[in-house]
């Protein structure tokens, strides 16, 4: 469906293509019999018609001058101008850009570079725009417009040559575009910023090139001059407004936040129709001041309804301070305008968790899109299913995502055994495995996960045949040498294999918690309790966890110390109140009368 113009930028003038072509059609009926040469004799050889007609430019400008164009030429541009009065736009663009590279007309590519401009076609908009400058070099409009192509294009050093003509002739060329699009993009070169320097001394009264200074200055950090520039500029014109903007950034880049506070309060009350400045006083306020940061994203929505942008703003903070209802009504106002739609139904969904109606909450759920929220909308839409024991529509979910993303089928796979694994069901997580190997032979993470599901279901030796058949393929894997050896440390006939494997995988990550809390429990199965002591202690301060306090807990009591023990058990119950291991190995220690005293304390 081709785009209404009102949804388009009014860089590309097609209000004129009317005017434009009834002049056509009335230079067609007047000059038909005058400018349309008869055929010529066979014996002459020439073979075609001719029309004269005038370039655009020329038309606008002196109607008097004219250009001959082939017939065929004429009638293209014709059509061209029917097209855009029809909103026919690609046809438009598609026969002026084919016309600018045959006649090389100055006025047909300039036409041609305003239609591109106006759909967006940035390449067709570049080649046009530098037709037109090379046809005409000393015309201001051209060399603006090659400026804006270079630049979205990357081409940043030409398009500052560029832009430095455009200033020769009088135009005002997007110098504030082009250096937020160096720094964005890491292409601020120091030939980029001596060039933007010595503008700023060429043209010193004039405020687009000073203010470019100002944003390269602010890269350098070099505050100071950039400050002084900008409040010069407010000072020789106070209703400048991109200078306090760019200032209020320097204020916030100092850390002189309650500065830039202020300073925009003041600017939103001189000027409160004015978004841009209520838009950025209202972020600053987010982290100072919730509230009237509400009271601002409220204000720009009021002026501008309809900005998806603001409204997520507006329903975020809402949702954040627990206006439920209000935060509804914005994100329900999103989806009817269609914007930010996978955002909205991922908060509405998160609503209806809140308000327990899980089924509402799994449907908003399954409507997010790929996206910042995507992975957590699945994970929160399928818990809540295998919450609800309804493991096979989990499944159809999960079978449609590995269709619809088959580059992602292993990290489904895992997903889908995980939420089965934690929902009680290790069963179904082993066949779910067994599915995905088939697909995904060579796959660790899945065979690692296959691993430590036959050790739930206490199938301790296909464990152990995983696990192995992983470090014939990867030897150095401090993981799997971490998971096997802490698994022998139950049999103590082999905990001298035990050990040799936690040490290496302890050689490997030596940081690693987990890996430490293993050293520090198989020195304590091998009764080296001070040592035992010293890494299970050291897990602990990298790691504070109940699992890592049930085994300090015991090394402490073995060596007597029942007090210090008591304590670290009480510390890892206050970590995981529902902890199972702890309380076991209290019970297994015939420490009763504590094990109750602390399950009546959480």
């Amino acid at each position: 469906m081709l785009p209404p113009r009102a949804k388009h930028s009014t860089c590309m003038p097609f209000g004129l293509l009317a005017k434009f072509s009834a002049l056509l059609l009335t230079a067609l009926a007047l000059t038909a019999c005058a400018q349309v040469q008869a055929p010529a004799a066979p014996e002459e050889g020439l073979t075609g018609a001719t029309i004269e007609t005038r370039s655009l430019k020329t038309m606008e400008s002196n109607p008097a001058e004219a250009k001959a164009f082939p017939i065929d030429t004429f009638y293209t541009l014709l059509v061209a101008e029917v097209a855009g009065i029809r909103e026919q736009y690609d046809v438009a663009l598609a026969n002026y850009y084919h016309q600018a590279e045959v006649t090389k007309d100055a006025g047909v590519a300039a036409r041609a570079t305003r239609i591109a401009r106006f759909l967006n076609a940035r390449q067709a908009a570049l080649r046009s725009a530098q037709l037109w400058a090379e046809l005409e070099p000393q015309n201001a409009e051209a060399q603006l417009a090659l400026t804006a192509e270079l630049t979205l294009a990357g081409k940043l050093q030409t398009a500052l040559l560029h832009a430095k003509k455009t200033l020769e002739l009088g135009g005002r060329p997007p110098l504030q575009s082009l250096a937020a699009t160096a720094i964005a993009h890491e292409q601020l070169t120091e030939q980029l910023r001596q060039e933007f320097s010595r503008l700023a001394k060429d043209y010193p009264l004039d405020d687009e090139v000073v203010l470019s200074y100002v944003m390269v200055l602010r890269d350098e950090k070099k505050f100071s001059h950039a400050l002084s520039l900008v409040r010069r500029i407010q000072e020789r014109h106070p209703d400048q407004l991109d200078a306090p903007l760019l200032e209020s950034h320097l204020l916030v880049d100092q850390g002189k936040r309650k500065e830039a506070i202020s300073l925009l309060e003041r600017l939103v009350s001189i000027h409160p129709s004015e978004s841009r400045l209520r838009l950025q006083y209202a972020r600053l306020l987010i982290r100072e001041d919730l509230t009237l940061a509400r009271q601002q994203f409220a204000k720009l929505v009021a002026q501008r309804p309809n900005d998806g942008n603001l409204i997520l703003s507006l329903a975020l903070i809402q949702y954040e301070t627990n206006q439920v209802e209000e935060a509804t009504s914005l994100f329900a106002k999103l989806l009817e305008l269609e914007q930010h739609e996978s955002a909205a139904h991922f908060y509405l969904g998160g609503i209806a968790v809140k308000a327990g109606d899980f089924s509402k909450a799994i449907e908003h759920f399954r409507k997010v899109g790929p996206g910042s929220d995507y992975v957590e909308a699945i994970t929160r839409g399928t818990e809540l299913l295998a919450s609800l024991g309804q493991h096979r529509v989990n499944q159809d979910w999960f079978n449609t995502l590995r269709e619809k993303h088959p580059q992602q089928e292993e990290h489904f796979y895992l997903m889908e055994v995980e939420i089965l694994r934690k929902s009680g069901e290790p069963s179904i997580a082993l066949e779910r495995v067994e599915q995905a190997l088939q697909t995904n032979s060579t796959s660790g993470r899945l065979m690692y996960t296959r691993a430590l599901l036959h050790d739930q279901l206490g199938n301790a030796q296909q464990f152990e045949k995983d696990l192995r058949n992983l470090l014939e393929k990867n030897p150095d894997n401090a993981t799997v040498l971490n998971a096997l050896g802490y698994k022998l440390i139950e049999d103590k006939s082999r905990h001298t294999e035990a050990y040799e494997l936690i040490s290496r995988a302890l050689e490997l990550e030596p940081e690693d918690p987990a890996i430490i809390d293993s050293m520090g429990w198989i020195e304590y199965r091998l009764g080296n309790y001070s040592a035992a002591e010293k890494y299970l202690r050291q897990a602990m301060e990298k790691l504070p966890d109940h699992e890592i306090a049930a085994h300090l807990g015991e090394v402490l009591w073995a060596q007597g110390d029942l007090e210090a023990a008591l304590a670290v058990w009480k510390k890892g119950l206050l970590l995981n109140p529902h902890s199972k291991i702890i309380p076991a190995a209290m019970k297994r220690l015939q420490i009763k009368d504590s094990v109750e005293q602390h399950a009546s304390d959480n």
